[in-house]
């Protein structure tokens, strides 16, 4: 199993120091999330949550993900970087596309792409793109991301999207696997056609469920779990829960930032060195193992 440390909630200073803490422990990676803003006053609902709350003060941080990355894999050269998630139909494809290949090509090949469809429709507004086709939009979207990472000459004619025969580059130096987030029946379907499904971190009673259909997903989809990742976290993870989730296929366990149940919750710098030590410790990481 990979582990990924969540580096969301965190003041910007404190991520390098925390990231080289990741890779010495022997965390396979770190995650970001994405967001451009948090309104004063939230109107739509947070689902993930049972009380429907976004759980995050207004004074949390939210660092493009790609630059982050890009600057974190200085400060640590041996962690991969995913995002959890990106919000992909809030850009268009040629901006996200160029955005994630530079940084695939300044991490060494390190950025593996988690995908969501977004919940805060605020966003979309501002953004001016279609909240409500955004699943549709999206799917277009990373067909067209797929064919400008080739680095070769690509055209495409769809809903969204329609342009004549083009080449982006660069080309990242290895090819970026897809996750899709979300718990929809679309989602899952969406999961099952790329490179893994990509859960947030949820409480203990809800994953087994998730897990059965991301594989029943893909399943259908494509006859077979090979090659499939799936990436979950737990808010109560104890050794026996750890096994069993392998026992159901999970591939990669999401630790979740330093939050009580889903709520982010401000800790000091030494306390979170020393909780991800002991988590270290506690489910046996070692860079050795690092997956």
């Amino acid at each position: 199993m990979r582990f990924w440390h969540g580096m969301g909630y965190t003041p910007i200073d404190e991520l390098p120091i925390l990231a080289r803490h990741a890779e010495a422990l022997g965390f396979f990676g770190v995650t970001l999330g994405d967001h451009w803003v948090t309104a004063e006053t939230q109107v739509d609902r947070y689902e993930i949550a049972e009380d429907g709350v976004a759980p995050w003060e207004d004074s949390v941080p939210w660092p493009d993900p790609w630059v982050q990355f890009t600057s974190l894999a200085r400060d640590a050269p041996h962690l991969h970087f995913l995002s959890t998630v990106y919000i992909l139909p809030l850009r268009d494809a040629f901006t996200a596309a160029k955005a994630i290949s530079t940084a695939a090509v300044l991490t060494g090949g390190r950025i593996h792409l988690g995908v969501g469809v977004g919940w805060q429709k605020l966003e979309f507004e501002l953004g001016g793109r279609p909240f409500h086709a955004r699943g549709r939009h999206a799917d277009e979207q990373l067909a067209v991301l797929r064919k400008l990472w080739t680095g070769e000459m690509v055209e495409h004619e769809g809903e969204f999207y329609s342009f004549p025969r083009v080449r982006m580059l660069p080309t990242p130096p290895a090819r970026i696997p897809i996750y899709i987030g979300g718990t929809s029946d679309a989602a899952f379907r969406r999961a099952a056609r790329h490179d893994g499904w990509e859960g947030a971190v949820y409480p203990w009673k809800e994953i087994e469920d998730y897990v059965a259909r991301a594989k029943a997903a893909r399943i259908e989809a494509r006859g077979t779990l090979d090659g499939f990742r799936l990436v979950v976290g737990c808010t109560e993870p104890t050794p026996e829960r750890m096994a069993q989730l392998r026992e159901w296929g999970v591939t990669d366990y999401l630790k979740p930032p330093w939050t009580e149940g889903l709520r982010a919750t401000p800790r000091t710098l030494d306390y979170k060195l020393d909780e991800m030590s002991a988590f270290a410790e506690t489910y046996g990481l070692s860079p050795q193992a690092r997956g």
